[in-house]
């Protein structure tokens, strides 16, 4: 009887999902990849496939020849997409501007990392701690920093949790959402045979067991958080969960010009593999030309540094850019409001997060103000900002003593703090009368929003 050669011989399991097959060039049997544990990046890598039974006579399967002339793939999904230049879907097309640009780092370099430390030198520059002491900061991982790992993370989300992987030329998420087994997966393969560049920046994880809920923040980073200081933990919402991000990106990963959401500050800390930043200040001149940046309809093929070309009659320029590299064990804090893109020179892991500060109040509310005009969508704002600002206000109102310890005794500020409140908090409540979402922001705990408003105008001219 002649065996069919349509049925995988091996399978265990013949259920219908398993829907890749290989078939043997030389005796034509079917087999399911699967069965045959060939990932897929190893198919793609088989000219002609020989079975356990064929090999033994024809030899090992054959496979692909690698040239080693450097081969550039046009990115056809990205054209599709209404992009106007023919791209490399294996490098962003600002990488080589990027990585052209030769600078001095502008930063502030410590062992140490404290509450303290920060107010006083104002985080006015992004701070680096090479190769953190982890009790010396404050900080504590789930594991050895080696044994963080890819799998060692799914293991801990699960393989079925949903993760955004932006597509790197285009900056735009991939749609349908992918799986974390399929991200695993995908970072575990070899860097030839990756279709596209993808990335992972928002994978939260503080309530993850033991990846998340075993990891701690920098005691600075807590000690500054200003959701941390006012937020009700009876509150009925959620307090926002962008505390504890978990990044995954492959080489050559590009993350285009941004400020990150609502003006936070951020922390970052090397697991593998290394980072390198191109940071421009928040100055007033380099915020307007981001603000008209981000609004061009041609925004992701327009090189930001070189973008004053095209508003040149605005004499608007932006200044002050320079580059910094992150190694394995690396901490670095980016202050509000810094301008920034992201590069990627080796597979890496990084652990990170966001967090307010009443000190950087007046930038985050102008980051809100900019992601407002920009038209930036909810989903990538900071969640629950105005509630934020509501209570961050009532907060100091009831314990005055802290507000100017908070601000390191820096009366200008503090009053200048309050006024951006009463007028922020008035635009806001004005809002409410019309908005239900802005309705719902106001806490409970203020029962009369314009009276309190008043109450915070008296506090203003007593400080």
């Amino acid at each position: 009887m002649m065996k069919a050669t349509d049925t995988c011989p091996i399978c265990t399991d013949r259920d219908s999902e398993k829907v890749l097959w290989i078939q043997c060039s030389e005796c034509k049997q079917w087999f399911h990849t699967q069965c045959l544990k060939l990932k897929e990046y190893e198919v793609l890598s088989i000219v002609a496939y020989h079975c356990r039974d064929c090999s033994r006579l024809k030899g090992p399967s054959i496979l692909k020849r690698q040239s080693k002339r450097t081969r550039v793939s046009v990115d056809y999904v990205a054209l599709n997409e209404g992009q106007t230049i023919a791209l490399d879907k294996k490098s962003h097309h600002h990488l080589h501007s990027f990585l052209e640009l030769k600078s001095v780092p502008n930063i502030e370099i410590s062992s140490t990392l404290t509450k303290g430390f920060a107010l006083k030198m104002g985080m006015e520059r992004p701070i680096l701690i090479p190769k953190a002491q982890l009790d010396i900061v404050g900080m504590k991982l789930p594991l050895d920093r080696n044994k963080i790992t890819i799998d060692y993370i799914t293991e801990c989300c699960g393989a079925n949790t949903p993760v955004e992987v932006m597509d790197v030329i285009s900056q735009q998420g991939v749609s349908p959402s992918w799986k974390l087994a399929q991200w695993q997966e995908y970072f575990n393969t070899a860097q030839e045979y990756r279709d596209r560049i993808r990335n992972v920046i928002s994978l939260e994880i503080s309530s993850v067991q033991n990846l998340g809920t075993s990891f701690t923040r920098p005691q600075m980073v807590r000690d500054l958080d200003l959701v941390d200081k006012v937020w009700d933990p009876k509150d009925e919402q959620e307090r926002s969960k962008v505390t504890k991000y978990c990044l995954m990106s492959v080489k050559d990963c590009f993350t285009d010009f941004h400020i990150d959401f609502g003006g936070t500050s951020v922390y970052y800390y090397v697991l593998k593999g290394c980072k390198t930043f191109l940071f421009y200040p928040p100055t007033d001149d380099n915020l307007a030309l981001y603000t008209l940046w981000c609004m061009e309809p041609k925004q992701n093929i327009i090189w930001f540094p070189e973008y004053s070309k095209v508003v040149n009659k605005r004499k608007v320029h932006p200044l002050g850019g320079f580059k910094v590299t992150l190694q394995p064990g690396d901490l670095f804090i980016i202050p509000s409001g810094w301008i920034h893109c992201v590069h990627t020179p080796q597979d890496s892991i990084v652990f990170g997060g966001n967090f307010l500060t009443l000190r950087d109040m007046k930038m985050q509310l102008k980051i809100y103000d900019i992601e407002r005009v920009t038209k930036v969508p909810n989903k990538f704002r900071f969640p629950m900002f105005n509630k934020v600002i509501w209570l961050s206000a009532w907060y100091y109102s009831q314990h005055k003593e802290e507000m100017l310890k908070d601000v390191a005794d820096d009366k200008v500020l503090a009053i200048e703090i309050v006024d951006l409140w009463i007028k922020h908090l008035n635009d806001h409540y004005n809002l409410s009368l019309s908005n239900q979402v802005a309705k719902r922001s106001i806490p409970g705990s203020i029962k009369k929003p314009l009276l309190f408003i008043e109450d915070l105008r008296k506090w203003k001219e007593s400080i």
